[in-house]
């Protein structure tokens, strides 16, 4: 099975997420620092990623994204299908 680019961007960007178990907010800028996404393509996707419920946007001071449900209940599946 190959990837989009895109995809496989939002693998990366959802790994990263997972890795900080949503106990923490991120920003698109930290998860572009973090996985060498550039940042215009990570802002995008997190946009993307949210409004297929995988992240969860907060504004504010402290806010930023984090996984919107654990990450064992997301699957590849759910997000190849979020950005395709």
């Amino acid at each position: 099975m190959r990837l989009s680019n895109m995809a496989d961007y939002a693998v990366s960007l959802m790994s990263e997420a997972a890795r900080h178990c949503g106990a923490t907010h991120m920003t698109a800028a930290l998860l572009s620092d973090r996985t060498g996404i550039p940042l215009p393509t990570s802002q995008k996707l997190v946009r993307t990623l949210v409004k297929a419920d995988l992240l969860k946007s907060e504004r504010g001071a402290g806010g930023g994204v984090r996984l919107a449900r654990p990450a064992a209940a997301i699957t590849l599946a759910d997000i190849v299908e979020a950005v395709e």
